[in-house]
């Protein structure tokens, strides 16, 4: 009767995922099965994870192949040679203890049968797991250095980023700029920073047919990659590794060798915008829906409310009863606000469009020019205290910089602040919510529109509880609308 053979293959990186290194030590290791008269019975192959001492990531073929060995499934395991199995000398012993309990047997492409049954053939083992183990070791090591050494040069590493095409090959590889995606990249920084939404963005991207570098449509996240990237301002980020392959120390940045699509400073401030905490952001690529949620606050712990969906309830006496939409406080300890969709925004919608009716061309107006300047000189201000905190928060900065730099800025800060308020915002866009037709373009307005003029107008919505039942019947004063606090 013929020995039952199970064939294992394994390749530590298949960039590509065309698995054509495993399907070369699968030939390999049947025609050696074929040759010793071996019934191959399973194959088991883990694509593109490393086996090194320093590897965390699950090796599913491996550990079921051990599994029904243990089982007593299979009587000989083949690879192509003993590293294809693992690099780790803790593993090797796993080897050596599952022939002694299953009596599971090793042959190799490489190298032959492997010894496990004698004391001499053991040690061969363990001292082939050791060179394997070294052998990884050094080639992470080296592969670690060549790492730096790329950073430190500013040379590109990696697959082609958006806004640039790659050229040459080796040490001759370079990036040149792609003007047409450069000009794309360019646009969707000067729309983040006007307040567009990232998933419009990403949408209208995709409506036009613009693709990413690698041909795809693009998706949220993607877009807020691209955007945060210190590539796009000729940087190129280098994070070192330990060697447990994890992360160590803080990243280190290099003068990349290609000309940047953005400046310093406008970087600066989409990177400030797209990081704030208090951001808001929608992963999912659709519109938002609520108006007020995460712009309206709670009246009791001053949290953000959020929207609900309605819902039908069917009681025990086959009734049914309807939840319309609401606004509600999620927060676990409070939960005392919940009011009517409908009531609030009609209630907000309201206040809004009299208020821009009356004076719509002097908040939305103004003077573009000196509105500009100072949004821009703001941003850059915020941008430093910005980059001052994660500084100072990472340890590169003592506190006495950090107070320094606040003392210095904040005061710069205030009067840019003070420009901009008597300049008040001016945006194209918004000229229509300026006058009589308020009324008419209120209507029209989607929610993320309704939404960016409402932050605009600095107005703080709060939504307070009003006892049992939460208000069936609508009272306007439980819901304040005021100047924000600058």
């Amino acid at each position: 009767m013929s020995l039952r053979a199970a064939i294992y293959t394994r390749i530590s990186n298949d960039s590509e995922g065309r698995e054509l290194g495993v399907a070369r030590q699968e030939k390999d290791c049947r025609a050696l099965a074929e040759r010793e008269g071996m019934q191959v019975v399973e194959v088991y192959s883990d694509n593109d994870i490393s086996a090194s001492t320093n590897s965390r990531t699950p090796r599913p073929g491996y550990l079921r192949m051990l599994d029904d060995a243990e089982a007593g499934r299979l009587d000989v395991v083949i690879a192509y040679s003993t590293s294809r199995l693992t690099r780790k000398v803790r593993e090797q012993e796993d080897l050596i203890e599952l022939h002694e309990q299953a009596g599971t047997r090793f042959l190799t492409v490489a190298a032959g049968w492997l010894d496990l049954a004698t004391a001499a053939g053991r040690l061969n083992a363990r001292v082939l797991g050791s060179v394997d183990a070294g052998e990884a070791e050094r080639t992470a090591e080296l592969a670690r250095r060549k790492q730096q050494e790329l950073a430190e040069s500013g040379r590109h590493n990696g697959p082609r980023p958006f806004g640039w095409n790659i050229e040459g090959k080796g040490v001759d590889q370079r990036l040149t700029v792609n003007e047409a995606e450069a000009a794309v990249l360019r646009e969707c920084v000067q729309r983040v920073l006007a307040g567009e939404g990232l998933w419009k963005i990403a949408n209208d991207l995709n409506t036009r047919g613009i693709p990413t570098s690698t041909g795809k449509p693009w998706a949220t996240q993607v877009l807020r990659r691209v955007l945060l990237r210190d590539r796009n301002y000729g940087m190129r980020k280098h994070q070192p590794l330990g060697k447990d392959g994890k992360p160590k120390g803080s990243p280190m940045l290099y003068r990349g060798q290609w000309e940047p699509i953005v400046d310093a400073e406008t970087h600066d401030r989409v990177v400030a915008l797209l990081t704030d905490p208090a951001r808001k952001s929608n992963n999912r690529g659709t519109a938002p829906k609520y108006l007020l949620t995460s712009v309206a606050y709670c009246g009791e712990c001053g949290g953000h409310v959020v929207g609900t969906n309605e819902f039908t309830y069917r009681l025990q006496s086959g009734k049914t009863r309807v939840y319309p939409h609401a606004y509600k406080c999620p927060r676990a300890g409070c939960m005392k606000v919940q009011r009517r969709m409908a009531d609030v925004d009609d209630h907000v919608s309201r206040v809004v469009v009299g208020l821009l009716a009356r004076d719509g061309v002097r908040l939305l107006g103004g003077d573009p020019v000196a509105a500009e300047s100072a949004r821009t000189r703001i941003a850059e201000l915020e941008a430093k205290l910005a980059v001052a905190a994660d500084r100072f928060a990472s340890g590169e900065w003592t506190d006495d910089m950090v107070s320094r730099i606040t003392a210095q800025v904040r005061p710069q800060l205030q009067t840019e602040r003070d420009r901009l308020r008597a300049a008040q915002p001016a945006d194209d866009s918004l000229q229509q919510f300026a006058g009589a037709g308020v009324a008419d373009a209120w209507a029209a307005a989607d929610v993320e529109t309704r939404k960016r003029i409402i932050r605009l107008l600095r107005m703080r919505i709060t939504i307070h509880p009003v006892g049992p039942g939460n208000g069936r019947a609508y009272d306007p004063a439980s819901v304040t609308i005021a100047p924000e606090k600058a």
